[in-house]
């Protein structure tokens, strides 16, 4: 699926990543709560709050539903595409349970 595309600045882009554990850095608490409102929103309340924020709706809907959206996001922020992140520590050293996200160590409970 492709998406409409609108401006995402860097900043967005990297919040956006962040929420969906794919790099990028935390936003502010009351933009990752908007961020996580659009993510979890139905239709109707979905298109009111992008209207009201029409970047950080884009970057969601890239992220969610287009087939390249990550790495369109991760291109934005200046991030190389690297492949899977681990959803839980964001590293990219594998192998990746693909059910969970989560990389070897993360899985087995040995984080570093």
């Amino acid at each position: 699926m492709t998406t409409t595309n609108h401006t995402i600045p860097a900043e967005v882009a990297a919040h956006v990543l962040s929420h969906f554990g794919r790099g990028g850095y935390p936003a502010s608490d009351w933009t990752e709560a908007l961020i996580s409102l659009i993510d979890r929103a139905d239709m109707v309340h979905r298109a009111k709050l992008c209207t009201a924020f029409p970047a950080y709706g884009a970057a969601i809907a890239l992220a969610k539903y287009d087939q390249n959206g990550i790495t369109v996001l991760r291109q934005l922020t200046g991030q190389k595409a690297t492949g899977l992140l681990c959803t839980n520590c964001g590293g990219n050293a594998g192998p990746f349970n693909l059910t969970t996200g989560q990389c070897e160590n993360c899985a087995d409970g040995n984080q570093q």
